[in-house]
């Protein structure tokens, strides 16, 4: 199939483009996913100083009871 020079350089440019633009949506989503984590961490340690009970905080959340321990310790909070 024969394609001439300038049609294949807007092709080329065009994809070029859309592979940076999703890049930059990785980058973007990716800093909003670490956010929402410290944001969580941070409200699951508040909520287990109130006292939510950790079979409590499984079910909230969907983590698993050995990942929330960790988060607890690392905040300076003993799970029960």
């Amino acid at each position: 199939m024969a394609h001439d020079l300038a049609s294949a350089t807007a092709a080329y440019r065009a994809a070029q483009d859309a592979v940076d633009s999703a890049k930059a949506q990785v980058r973007t989503s990716q800093d909003t996913l670490r956010q929402a984590r410290r944001e969580l961490a941070e409200t699951i340690v508040a909520e287990a100083r109130t006292g939510t009970r950790m079979r409590d905080l499984v079910a909230a959340t969907g983590l698993s009871r050995e990942w929330i321990r960790t988060l607890l310790r690392q905040a300076g909070v003993e799970p029960d």
